[in-house]
């Protein structure tokens, strides 16, 4: 009996501590998803000031996520794509300006409608400035200022460097066009060095200050503005950089994520008086367990790790083990087998009254 009481104490002792070990064991980094439920595929993702999550979506959606829960934002956006959100993400979302497939919802003052696609917005000292399939829109004396008329503006991206504002503008085709924000009449080629009719889906600025910008072929970066783009080689020079995103430094080398038609990359860059070089080449980042189906169109910091787009929406992190909770089923079935075979509890001795003659 002793022998019976031994085991099952200690198939029940056991049993409890895979269930409290099970969801603490660690896992490693990977992306999991964190999806609104949404209707349409994702087509845009940002980061507001408060730290919440914005995604739009191709039917016109836009959803915030706060404190763990995604809840939809009260604008009506026409069922158009949502395609640029990062001009003003100060306050409400949905007061803000929010570029759609069908044009510019909450334009800001008595600014005349703006009724074609928006692929990006840039807030500025100067003013909005709209990137569109036919260039630019600046906001001036209470109107949009037409620049680069007939260029594929795709991406906007402020610059400050040695105290002087600048916007970047990337474009389909034809590289970067670049202008101090104190003269947005002012747009000039800059790419040199870049690929021959070159596509530039992204941009990041290192901690240094420098400028780096994601191509249809590869990553390449700039000292400074109008000066020669050089190559940063980091084994993805065949792949489309659809997005850049890159952590605050640690230490002597600076993480950045990477955006592809391949998934999702990180890669540990070193940046010093000679420029800017990759440690090592780009290392996939472990996705969820069914795979992605699109490219990777937007990353975001989020909590201790990133948030990306690619068709829906994902997080990656440091999870816990995957499957864990088979380990803490195990300890409650061997917890309930140790109940099992605990012995019983002896008979009680018969009552004085009953005893026998």
């Amino acid at each position: 009996m002793n022998t019976n009481r031994t085991l099952a104490l200690g198939l029940a002792a056991i049993g409890l501590l895979l269930i409290v070990a099970g969801p603490l064991l660690p896992g490693g980094e990977r992306a999991l998803v964190n999806d609104p439920p949404r209707t349409g595929h994702v087509t845009d993702l940002a980061r507001a000031d408060d730290g919440s999550i914005l995604a739009g979506t191709q039917d016109g959606e836009l959803w915030r996520l706060a404190d763990g829960t995604w809840a939809p934002v009260d604008v009506d956006l026409g069922g158009a794509p949502v395609t640029a959100l990062a001009a003003d993400l100060s306050g409400d979302p949905s007061k803000g300006p929010i570029g759609t497939g069908a044009g510019l919802v909450n334009a800001p003052g008595t600014l005349p409608p703006i009724t074609v696609r928006v692929s990006d917005e840039s807030a500025t000292a100067a003013g909005l400035v709209v990137a569109t399939g036919d260039g630019l829109l600046v906001e001036a004396d209470g109107d949009w200022q037409r620049q680069l008329p007939g260029v594929h503006v795709y991406r906007l991206e402020p610059q400050r460097i040695d105290g002087t504002d600048y916007l970047h503008a990337g474009t389909v085709d034809a590289g970067v066009y670049t202008a101090p924000v104190s003269d947005l009449a002012g747009f000039s080629p800059n790419s040199d060095g870049l690929p021959q009719q070159g596509n530039v889906f992204s941009f990041v600025i290192t901690a240094g200050g420098r400028l780096v910008a994601g191509t249809s072929k590869g990553l390449y970066w700039q000292e400074a503005p109008m000066q020669p783009w050089q190559p940063l080689k980091v084994g993805l020079e065949q792949s489309r950089m659809l997005s850049l995103h890159l952590e605050p430094e640690r230490g002597d080398t600076q993480r950045l994520w990477i955006g592809s038609d391949d998934g999702l990359f990180s890669v540990a860059l070193t940046e010093d008086d000679a420029g800017v070089t990759a440690a090592a080449y780009a290392e996939p980042a472990a996705g969820p367990d069914d795979g992605l189906r699109y490219g990777v169109s937007w990353i975001v910091p989020f909590e201790d790790g990133v948030m990306f787009s690619s068709g829906g929406v994902y997080q990656f992190g440091s999870f816990g083990l995957p499957g864990w909770y088979w380990i803490s089923l195990l300890g409650v079935v061997l917890l309930l087998l140790g109940g099992w075979l605990f012995p019983a509890r002896d008979a009680a001795p018969a009552s004085a009254g009953n005893a026998p003659d």
